[in-house]
């Protein structure tokens, strides 16, 4: 009988970010950590125009009534330099269902994993995640028009440097002979090879120079229903969610079919879901979407090399899996 997608079934996540915290400085001071500052939140209130499609021909002259009590986030005077810092856990026992009332299920999908452990793609899962690392994908609009970008990590004994212009943001072919990211690639699979007692601790620090003054951009906070922007702080520095952090790293998927049309990498989702344009890449068998290929795995229907990797990046990823009780 054929095995099904259990009623329950969860992973935990494997790369485990941090939120990363926002702080100023000038370029030349990289390498002096007391030189740095955080980046205070502060408040705006502009006046601004009535620009909603709909708008009456009247209104359109007059100022936008609604006060835009907003965050904003700047370099101060004198710094020309943003330092983006977070830390990210990678975690063993990939492939072990957090949650799972399926033991066929169950026993299966570890043996699938257990296999793909030894062979190449779980290294080439890392070299991906290791890339969006060198490439400063992290930071997302702070990375748009810098003059030069850092990009400096520490794992255990080792510090890898990368210019993060060394690298590409629509491919992973551009500077893969770089020797720091094939030591990075290296750390990274050695923590998702591990069992459930292993993990590896990475520290990024990426110094972005944007110039004196200009601004920087933290999370945005989702405050449905509030007129004003509000971004988000730490004890009062500016900052990243982790959320956001990790998006970018998985942002690894180039197997999906419409991949040499849209020429971009998008994030691991089971959907292949990206809520910023609109759209799904992924949305079913035909597409290669997680659940249909996952059953297929467990099931010895054969999977190509990506397929494969496509399925253990979502188990990397996390989350609740299970079968729809609609």
């Amino acid at each position: 009988m054929a095995i099904q997608l259990p009623s329950m079934l969860a992973f935990e996540r494997k790369l485990e970010t941090s939120d990363a915290l926002m702080f100023s400085g000038v370029w030349e001071n990289i390498a002096t950590a007391e030189k740095w500052q955080e980046i205070p939140i502060t408040k705006r209130q502009n006046r601004s125009t009535q620009s909603a499609e709909g708008t009456s021909d009247a209104d359109k002259i007059k100022p936008n009534p609604v006060s835009s009590d907003s965050d904003d986030a700047n370099l101060p005077l004198k710094h020309d330099t943003l330092k983006v810092s977070f830390s990210m856990r990678v975690i063993g026992s990939l492939g072990n269902p957090f949650g799972c009332n399926s033991p066929d299920f169950s026993k299966a999908i570890k043996t699938k994993t257990a296999d793909f452990k030894q062979g190449e793609g779980v290294n080439d899962l890392a070299y991906r995640y290791a890339y969006n690392i060198a490439n400063g994908r992290f930071l997302w609009r702070n990375r748009v028009g810098a003059e030069e970008i850092s990009i400096v990590v520490k794992a255990g004994d080792h510090t890898l440097n990368f210019s993060a212009y060394d690298f590409s943001l629509t491919e992973f072919e551009k500077g893969n002979d770089n020797s720091f990211l094939q030591q990075l690639t290296a750390i990274i699979a050695e923590g998702l090879k591990g069992d459930e007692k292993s993990f590896v601790l990475i520290e990024v620090d990426a110094f972005v120079k944007l110039g004196y003054q200009q601004h920087v951009f933290p999370s945005q906070e989702m405050n449905m229903g509030e007129k004003g922007k509000v971004l988000f702080k730490l004890d009062g520095c500016a900052a990243i969610h982790n959320v956001k952090i990790g998006n970018a790293i998985r942002t690894i998927d180039t197997w999906y079919n419409r991949y040499a049309e849209q020429k971009q990498p998008i994030a691991i989702e089971p959907f292949g879901a990206v809520t910023q344009i609109g759209d799904a890449f992924r949305k079913n068998k035909k597409e290669g979407d997680l659940y249909s290929l996952m059953v297929d795995w467990v099931n010895d229907i054969d999977l190509t090399p990506e397929q494969q990797m496509f399925v253990t990046a979502n188990l990397i990823r996390g989350g609740v899996f299970s079968k729809s009780s609609k």
